[in-house]
């Protein structure tokens, strides 16, 4: 039997960038997955994106949307991984565009006891900003645009889009974790508690999240050869991430599976 996809997509009050990324799923060569927008309380203008996208796409998407009350990345995930019936969860950001073979890609190398985590290339202020005010970027994805973006200066690496698609051997290592994109069983998410909301602010939910993951034996696979394009933006307020990152310490020092205020919370 084929599983079941879901990409898990956070956003907040960035409804351009919101568009650019369901392009790329709009655009993907395996069209058997549904989206959920795990929205940290947006206004009208990301709601009209969606609606606009489901409209026109035909992909099936569900906007999970809780009021916004500062930084609750965790909460609203959570949220979603309550409700979400597929078996596997893709995870990424609001500012994050696949390339086309991305769901392939994820869906190829699902791998019972493991989970996979992806790469990203940056993108600068003037391509991001000039991509969001562009009524049809769909055709600037291509190789030729990113080798010229390159020798420009607007991405800050080429290698991740010319090495060969393949995953790493399985194994235990925390360090270079990124939430662009992490692919997930439900049942392995259920399992750990899903993100832990005792973290405040920006910082480590993820490290966390995938720290629990290692300690409930769930090994990690690293994707190459399929990277997303990570949009610039203005950083998020770092005003809680000391106290973040000593959760994460005892966390690891605790070897903890379970979030302690996750899904089973709600």
């Amino acid at each position: 039997m084929k599983t079941s996809l879901a990409v898990v997509i956070s956003t907040y009050n960035a409804p351009q960038m919101l568009r650019l990324v369901l392009g790329g799923y709009a655009r993907q060569t395996d069209t058997d997955f549904s989206i959920y927008i795990a929205d940290d309380g947006s206004g009208p203008a990301t709601k009209s994106v969606i609606e606009a996208y489901r409209e026109s796409s035909g992909i099936s998407v569900k906007h999970v949307r809780h009021e916004d009350a500062g930084f609750r990345k965790a909460r609203i995930h959570n949220e979603v991984f309550r409700q979400a019936g597929e078996d596997y969860l893709l995870l990424t950001d609001g500012d994050c565009i696949p390339l086309p073979g991305l769901i392939a890609a994820h869906r190829r190398f699902a791998t019972d006891g493991c989970f996979v985590s992806g790469s990203r290339i940056l993108l600068s202020q003037t391509l991001s900003t000039r991509l969001q005010a562009a009524q049809t970027p769909d055709a600037a994805f291509n190789l030729g645009h990113m080798l010229t973006w390159r020798m420009q200066g607007d991405i800050n690496r080429l290698l991740p889009l010319l090495l060969p698609l393949h995953v790493s051997a399985a194994h235990d290592r925390l360090d270079g974790i990124r939430g662009c994109h992490l692919a997930c069983w439900r049942s392995d998410l259920l399992t750990v508690n899903g993100f832990d909301e005792s973290f405040e602010g920006w910082g480590r939910e993820d490290s966390d999240l995938t720290a629990r993951l290692l300690h409930a034996g769930i090994r990690r696979r690293d994707l190459r050869g399929s990277p997303v394009l990570h949009l610039w933006h203005r950083e998020e307020s770092r005003h809680r991430l000391d106290a973040n990152d000593a959760m994460l310490r005892q966390c690891l020092d605790e070897k903890r599976i379970r979030a302690k205020q996750g899904i089973a919370e709600l």
